[in-house]
Parts: C-alpha cells; structure tokens; sequence
C-alpha cells in the first residue's frame, strides 16, 4: 500500500504532474504518439534535465548571502501573489494549441511549492504571443529581462492588475542560465523573471519559475549547510543555485529565513490582497484551497484536507460547525465580538478586532496620514512611521546608523540646490552589515574621519537608496516627491475622531476605528448592547430596506404603471457542481476541450471580465402595480367633440390624471381634434420607468482597459 502525500496533477492534454509517496516523487506524463492514451510513471531521478543554473549579471539582480542552516516559521497572515505568466512566439511555436494547458499546469505546479509558506501564487492572467514577440527576445537573459520589465510597466501594468510577471521563452539562453530575476522586487516595477523552458515536462520550468519568484521575495541560492526535509543536501531546495535531475520539492530553513526577513524588512503590502474569485484565470473549483463563490469553505482535496470543520468533497461545513476558516473562527465556531484579531504592527497602525458576526478579521485600516508617532520623531505615512533611522537599519541591518550631516551635504552638490531638501534625497548611513539588502553599495571617505554608505538600488521605482517618503524633515514637515513640504502636502480629509464619541479614533478612511467592545460606526453603541445575531450593519440595510418597501407602497397607491419583471431563480449548489466551478468560456457550458487558437486578435483576460453573480436575491424597488380600471382598456373610441352635447370635462377632472407633457414621451393630442380612438395600452402617454427604477438591479460591469497599440497582435487566452 502506498500512502499518497502530496500530488500536482493536470489533465488539460492527458495526465501530467508528479505524485509524492513515502518521501519518493513518481512523476507522471502521457506518451505523445500513443492513440490509446497510454502514459509514463517514472520516478523524479530520470526527470529529463540539462545541468543548468540560474544566472546573474551583477549583485544587484541576485546576491547571495552565506546563510547557515537556519530555520524560521513564516508567521503572520496568509499571503497571495497574483501572478501573470507570458508565453513567447518562440515558446508558443514549439507547443502549438498546447502551450495554454501546459502554462496552466505550471502554475499549478508552482503554487503547490508556496503552500507550505503559507504563500498561495493564484493565476490572474495568461498572455500567448502567437504571432510574433512583443519584446526583443534574445539569447542573453540580463537583455531579456530588462526589455520584458520594460514592457510589462509600459503596457501590461496599465491593462491588468498583478503582482508579479513570469515570462516563458521557446529559446535557449547564452550558457547554462534557465532564468533570472531581480531581488527584493516584489510589489515593485522590478517584479517579475525570465524563464527558459528547458525540459519537455512543465515540473522543470515551474520549478525555475519558483526558483526566480524565490528572488522577487528575497531568496538566495542555498549553499553548503541549507538542508530541505529529510536530505543531508540542498539538490532538491528550490532555491539550489544548479537544476539537478531531481524535482525540488521544498524550500531549505535558509530560504524560510531570508523569507521572514524579506516580509519583516520590505512588508509588501501587495501581497496581503485577496483576489477575488473572478480574477482567478481557471475560475472556481471546489478543492482548490480558495474561497470561491457558493463555497462555505475550501481545505484542498479530500488528501491535502486537515480541517475537521470543513467536508473536503463538498466545500460545507461539517455538522455543528459555524465556520472553518479565517482569523475569527476558532475550533471551528466564530469567537467573540472584541476578540483581537490583527495586531497593529506600529503605532501607526490600528488593531483590528472580531465583529462576533463573521469568520474573516476586518479590513486592516491605519492611522491617519500627519499624525505624530515614534515619540515625536516622525509622522505616520500609509500605516508606517518612517524615520531616517528605521531605514538605515532596514537596509544595513540592526547596528546602523544614519549619517552626518556632512554626508548629506553631498545631496546639495548632485541633485538639490536647497539645504531646505537635502535630506530628502539620497539616504546616507554608517555602521550595518558589509552589504545592504540591495546587494549594492558606494561609499565616500570624509575628510577627517568618518565613512558615507549608500545602499544602491538598480530599480528607480522602488528606489531603497532614497529617503522614504513621508519621512520626517521639520516641524510639521515631511519629506514629499523628494521635496520637504507641509504635512498638509497629504490632503487628509478632516479628522472625524470627534464623531467617535471618545471610543474611536479617526483612520485613513475617514471612519472611526473603534475601540474593543463598542460597534461602528460612531462607537456609541456596545456589541453587547446589540440584538444577539443582528450586526450593527445589518439593523441600517433593513431599515433601508422597509424605507424603500413603503416609498414603493405610496408610489403604487398613486396609481404609477411600473414594468414587473421577474428573472428565473438561480439554485445554489456546491462542489463540482457550483456553476462558477467550470474554466472561462462560454456562460453555462463547461469547457469539453481546451481552446484553439486561431486568428491573433486581443481579448478580455480574466483580469478584466465582469464577475458574474451566483446568488440573484430578488428585491422589487415597489410592488407589482394594481390592475387598471376596465375603463382604461375600452376598445371603444371617444365620440368625436362636435357630435357630443356635453362639454368635454377639463383634464384635472379625469380620475386618471394625464402627467405633465414635459415628462411625457409622446405628446397629448388635443381632445377636439382627435378623430381617432384612444390608443392601446402599449401606447399609453405614461412614461416609460427609467432603467435605474428596475426592480432588478444591473450588475456593475468592470471597465476593461484599453487597448494599447502594439507592433503585434497578441490572444490573452
């Protein structure tokens, strides 16, 4: 009997992937000529493999730090890094109508790898150039990557939202480099790598695409003495500085250290975003670890499932059970309103506490921008209190300190004419670590004594070498686009701690924040003073709710015609069977084959479709409108004026009053000349309802976002 632990499988063209059992890694692939869908199992030793590496062209793109064996949790919320991949021509020559299951098992692959960090890497956007490259790709990868950088903030930044980009290139680098990427660039303009696809199963380039994403987090190559599980070696750590033969299937302790470090030091906030299930390129699934649409929760497949709260084959919840996942659930009911959930990380930032009423920690909100923190030394700016000192420290590590003011001097000489700036410019530090985090340094001996230290930093966006913004340069100044401005620079919106009732401060949102115990959104009341099960919110939209219901009342005792449609009930499901649960394509048809590409034209990628509901609650703005007197149905025509011996009734008489013409579509004919019968009901001189009076609201549709010019035409598939 053979215990499964872990596996990575795709069926897109036959099976493909690698299933982990008894520490061995069986790797599995369909055979290419066989017409009865036979497949090869083989163990990871023979994984088809050139003796590659990952490459480098200076310190600054990948520095390697000499680490022990150490090990460190990855501690913290969960993290997600939205990533987008990109196939080349070359790349989409060599695999044809393939090339998209194959990217898709990569990226499969790769998000197994970041599980265990507590990372989830989800698919927000596929590209295949299937014409002709976007970029100049050529055999030497430091070329490649600056032009696909480039590309990427020219044109993919301004169309989709991702963190990270992974390009995958058909042709073979210069030597023995598969990929390279920069360090530390994660959340930044330098987010993202180049990847040769160098071996025909995707488990080889799914592992160079983790390998360089390792880099964007602050990962080095392992050296001697960096072990992964139950191996003396690191052959099989990701971040090995060779590809070996076999799979890497773990991150070494020396990884998981440079991790934390990373996280701690950079803090990317990007990575604490959750992509919403309409983002995700492959859609809903039950089992895949993510909260979709109609799911009550999602633990992985029923091998991978540890939590007893959830049912693994049906995505609910197990009997009993309030919840399963989320920092306010705990043994798997929802923790008492109050009960702190996120700590504030400084004093700029602001604890988060349980609402009593849901599974997931509230939104993470801050203090507001220009408030004073560190005692007095600097101003809070985006959560953070940054001081010249905290990024002398950040950079050079624990024992550094900032430079003298003659160091600074040095700004009034090379960028700014002002002394007012000069220590909003470049950051000068003493002391630290040998080298910064940015693997770069210049220096300046001063006269007398005494050493300038500059930690350079090739990525002019994120630009680490440079004052922080928001950093204090004077009394109620901060340092702003590399200018010392007014704190007012921020344009904060008045402080609303004053409407918080003395249990609450103001955040970045202009809301108060308040403390344990009391309730939003003015602080005034208790939870506890709350009906039990009714969250504050919730008591606002149903009394919204029953204001529109009488509104609607009176406007129907006003005998207004209103359009009452009904739209068919959508039942909700779970699993597999969940709508939602199927990959993009045609609405209410599950995708039998994958598509084929044909004419190159450019197409909406799943970063910019609209999210389809799977719940439609029906709520009529009004009630259905009375039926009409018979009168106003007569197929009878009027007699004609003259023939009448009775003088026609004034309009303001009529029991059916006649709305004014200026909000009438069609005009009111004169009654004395009107020859003609009154016309139908269809025709009625009562206004049509404007749609934003449907009683079934419209979803709101995502824009879409431009289409930028290229020299050639490309398919987001």
């Amino acid at each position: 009997t053979i215990h499964l632990e872990k596996n990575s499988v795709g069926i897109c063209s036959g099976i493909s992937g690698f299933v982990r059992a008894e520490q061995k890694v069986y790797l599995v692939e369909p055979l290419g000529d066989s017409a009865d869908g036979e497949h090869a199992l083989y163990r990871q030793e023979h994984l088809r493999a050139n003796n590659t590496s990952c490459g480098h062209s200076n310190d600054s793109t990948v520095y390697d730090h000499d680490q022990g064996p150490k090990s460190k949790p990855i501690s913290g919320p969960q993290r997600f890094v939205e990533m987008y991949l990109v196939a080349d021509y070359a790349e989409y020559k060599q695999f044809g109508s393939k090339t998209r299951g194959r990217m898709l098992e990569i990226a499969n692959h790769v998000d197994k790898l970041y599980r265990p960090l507590n990372i989830r890497v989800m698919l927000v956007g596929l590209e295949i150039w299937t014409t002709g490259d976007h970029i100049d790709v050529t055999i030497s990868p430091e070329n490649t990557l600056n032009g696909f950088l480039q590309w990427r903030q020219d044109d993919l930044l301004k169309r989709a939202k991702h963190d990270n980009a992974q390009f995958v290139t058909g042709k073979d680098f210069l030597g023995d480099t598969v990929g390279l990427a920069n360090k530390l660039a994660m959340c930044t303009g330098s987010s993202g790598a180049v990847n040769q696809d160098h071996n025909i199963n995707p488990i080889g380039v799914a592992s160079t695409i983790a390998h360089e994403m390792g880099h964007n987090l602050g990962m080095s190559h392992d050296t001697s003495g960096c072990t992964c599980g139950t191996s003396l070696s690191n052959d099989n750590c990701v971040m090995a500085g060779r590809v070996r033969s076999e799979y890497p299937g773990l991150f070494s302790g020396c990884s998981q250290e440079q991790l934390s470090d990373f996280l701690e030091r950079a803090n990317p906030r990007c990575l604490l975003d959750t992509p919403g299930s309409d983002r995700l390129y492959v859609g809903a699934a039950c089992g895949n670890a993510f909260l979709d649409p109609g799911e009550e929760c999602d633990c992985g497949t029923v091998e991978e499932c540890k939590n007893s709260c959830c049912d693994p084959t049906t995505c609910r919840l197990t009997e009993g059970s309030s919840c399963a996942h989320g920092a306010c659930c705990e043994n798997c009911q929802l923790k008492q309103a109050a009960s702190l959930c996120r700590r504030a990380s400084s004093d700029c930032d602001l604890a988060e506490y349980c609402t009593g009423t849901s599974e997931h920690c509230p939104e993470d909100t801050f203090q507001m921008n220009g408030k004073p923190c560190s005692y007095g030394r600097g101003y809070c700016y985006n959560g953070q209190c940054p001081t010249l000192q905290q990024h002398c420290k950040r950079l050079w590590g624990p024992a550094a300190q900032v430079g003298t003011d003659s160091c600074f001097n040095l700004n009034l000489v090379n960028l700014f004419s002002s002394p007012r700036n000069m220590k909003c410019g470049t950051l000068f530090c003493f002391g630290g670590d040998e080298y910064p985090i940015t693997g770069q340094k210049a220096f300046y001996n001063m006269q007398g004594g005494g050493t300038c230290n500059i930690a350079v930093d090739q990525d002019k966006i994120r630009s680490l070498d440079m004052v922080p913004t928001g950093t204090k340069c004077g009394v109620n100044e901060v340092c702003y686009d590399h200018k010392c401005q007014d704190v007012k620079v921020y344009g904060q919106t008045e402080d609303c701690s004053s409407k918080c009732h003395n249990n609450g401060v103001c955040n970045n949102k202009g809301q108060c924040h308040c403390d344990p115990d009391w309730a939003p959104p003015y602080c005034d009341v208790k939870y506890s003073d709350l009906p039990q099960g009714t969250p504050h919110s919730l008591s606002i939209a149903v009394l919204l709710l029953l204001t529109f219901l009488v509104a609607g009342l009176m406007c129907c005792k006003k005998n207004k015609r209103e359009t009452y449609t009904s739209k068919k009930k959508v039942h909700s499901t779970s699993g597999q069977l969940n709508p939602m649960f199927r990959e993009r394509g045609e609405k209410g048809k599950p995708l039998s084959k994958p598509p084929q590409i044909s004419q190159p034209t450019f197409m909406e990628s799943s970063a910019t479709q609209a999210c389809t509901a799977l719940f439609v609650t029906v709520v009529p703005s009004r009630p259905p409108p009375q039926v009409m007197p018979p009168v106003k149905s007569s197929p009878y025509p009027v007699p004609p004026v003259k023939s009448s011996p009775y003088p026609v009734p004034p309009v303001k008489s009529s029991p059916y009053p006649v709305p004014p013409v200026k909000s009438s579509p069609y005009p009111v004919p004169p009654v004395k000349s009107s020859p003609y019968p009154v016309p139908p009901v269809k025709s009625s001189p009562y206004p049509v309802p404007p749609v934003k009076s449907s009683p079934y609201p419209v979803p709101p549709v995502k824009p879409t976002a431009p289409k930028v010019p290229s020299k050639y035409p490309q398919v987001i598939v």
